[in-house]
């Protein structure tokens, strides 16, 4: 079917949206904030409570959200002028405005290439200015809030979708312990000068490669049968990198791993009707909070407890998983070539 003009400007404008937006929160959010505020939690934790509070909202407010993520996306601007010497009301807003967008946007999600590229794009912007210090930032808060107002009045956020599934629990716990695992890896090396790779000029451009690299190929195997069963090995080996301080190594794997688990996971939350996403979003804000207390407590230790216990589950789970029922494409092109 032949896309009108309207649809191909709505379509450009919500990947620019969504990639402005999850730049945002990786460069501002979860790095600039924190790094800016010396992860002291007694000023940040007005920013994850809001996040909660925000999800929770979007459910009530999800027949306006045409409206809504425009308005929110003004007081983001705002905000954002200021966004290195924010209070904790100020914190507490970004942190609403976060968790009201970002299940928003998931639901609006119907072109999936899109939101591939879309991620292309805030990985290799985000990685290559990561070595901006926080407090420098907010030109860069400025722009991409600017991009995402401006694109947001054209997104069409009302557009209806195709969602079928309802909330799994097996399904959300996994996806619960995929970014517990990245969080809790990530928030750790941004606080290990020996083995901190972002920010690092001579592994830039490499982790960018391997960050589109590992989108590329989870777009390829999106629906495969064994997704779980590789993000396990690959963050085993990730895990074990990091263990055996390879650097270097560590900085092909985990930009792949990353890029990899989050195309699988917005392929799996796109699917479910917008109760459901929010509940599996609201467990995802849960647990990447979490992974910052691990980092911040320097009990690495439960990161790895938290490994043994996906395998665990892995080993006890039977062949087809229905939270993540995926077709082998090897098996459909062999089935039709018979």
């Amino acid at each position: 079917m032949k896309l009108t003009a309207g649809a191909r400007i709505s379509d450009i404008a919500f990947l620019l949206l969504f990639a402005s937006e999850f730049t945002f929160y990786l460069l501002i959010l979860q790095t600039g904030v924190v790094e800016y505020h010396h992860s002291d939690m007694h000023a940040l934790w007005m920013l994850p409570v809001g996040g909660l509070i925000g999800i929770v909202s979007s459910i009530f407010l999800y027949n306006e959200r045409t409206l809504l993520i425009p308005f929110v996306l003004l007081i983001q601007l705002v905000l954002s002028l200021g966004y290195a010497h924010t209070n904790g009301f100020e914190l507490f807003l970004f942190g609403l405005i976060s968790g009201l967008t970002a299940p928003l946007l998931i639901a609006r999600i119907d072109n999936f290439l899109l939101i591939v590229l879309a991620l292309a794009l805030s990985y290799t912007y985000g990685t290559y200015h990561f070595h901006i210090p926080a407090a420098d930032r907010t030109s860069i808060a400025v722009l991409l809030s600017l991009v995402a107002l401006s694109a947001s009045l054209f997104s069409q956020m009302g557009r209806d979708r195709t969602a079928s599934e309802g909330y799994d629990a097996k399904g959300a716990t996994t996806i619960f312990f995929w970014l517990l695992l990245d969080a809790a890896l990530f928030e750790t090396l941004s606080r290990n000068s020996l083995m901190s790779i972002w920010g690092e000029m001579h592994f830039t451009w490499i982790i960018i490669v391997f960050h589109l690299v590992g989108i590329a190929v989870a777009y390829t195997l999106r629906d495969w049968n064994r997704n779980n069963l590789a993000l396990f090995l690959l963050f085993v080996l990730t895990y074990g990198l990091y263990a055996f301080h390879l650097r270097l190594e560590l900085s092909i794997v985990y930009p792949f791993v990353i890029s990899y688990y989050n195309v699988i996971l917005l392929r799996r939350l796109m699917r479910l009707r917008y109760p459901a996403l929010a509940m599996v979003a609201l467990s995802l804000w849960i647990a990447s909070g979490l992974g910052l207390m691990i980092a911040l407590s320097g009990e690495f230790l439960v990161a790895w407890a938290v490994l043994a216990v996906l395998g665990v589950i892995y080993l006890s789970q039977r062949k087809s998983d229905e939270s993540f029922s995926f077709t082998s494409p090897f098996r459909r092109l062999m089935a039709h070539g018979s």
